[in-house]
């Protein structure tokens, strides 16, 4: 009788362990996947904006916007990839919706801005420089606003597997 006892409480003891779900550093573990295909993504897409400070430079801007969309490729394959977290998908559909922001961007006024970066100096009119600087401003801020969007959802990720989000320099 003892020797059975102690085989049920070895099996629920066993059975408790393998049912507790991800632990935290399985919790932070995949929000640094994710987080890091983010930044690998933003590095390509700020080095696009740095690229038109040598607005003549057009072969250095053609290489930044085509290393910004195959960054933009490579992390939205690899957080699709994702299984869910603890049945959830929420932070890592949230990270997809931005990445789609961000190819939206990249299509719409990233593409805009090369154009009218193109045209002659006698075409580039104060309405065109203005242009240009809406179409900057736009794009920003709806980056700035995607990924307040993903914060929130991360940061209710990392609350309910408790750990603390810390930013870079």
């Amino acid at each position: 009788m003892k020797k059975l006892l102690t085989y049920v409480l070895f099996a629920a003891m066993l059975v408790a362990t393998t049912s507790c779900g991800p632990t935290t550093d399985d919790a932070i573990k995949y929000n640094d996947k994710i987080i890091n295909e983010q930044v690998k993504i933003i590095t390509k897409i700020n080095e696009l904006y740095k690229a038109f400070d040598d607005y003549t430079n057009f072969a250095k801007i053609d290489k930044c916007y085509a290393d910004a969309q195959a960054q933009l490729q490579t992390g939205t394959d690899a957080v699709t990839q994702l299984d869910k977290f603890d049945g959830n998908a929420d932070f890592r559909d949230g990270a997809l919706k931005l990445f789609g922001l961000y190819k939206s961007i990249l299509q719409n006024e990233l593409k805009q801005m090369i154009a009218i970066n193109r045209l002659p100096n006698d075409q580039f009119t104060p309405e065109i420089k203005d242009k240009m600087q809406k179409l900057g401003e736009q794009s920003m801020k709806k980056m700035d606003d995607g990924l307040a969007e993903l914060q929130q959802t991360q940061s209710a990720f990392a609350k309910k597997y408790k750990f603390e989000i810390k930013k870079s320099d």
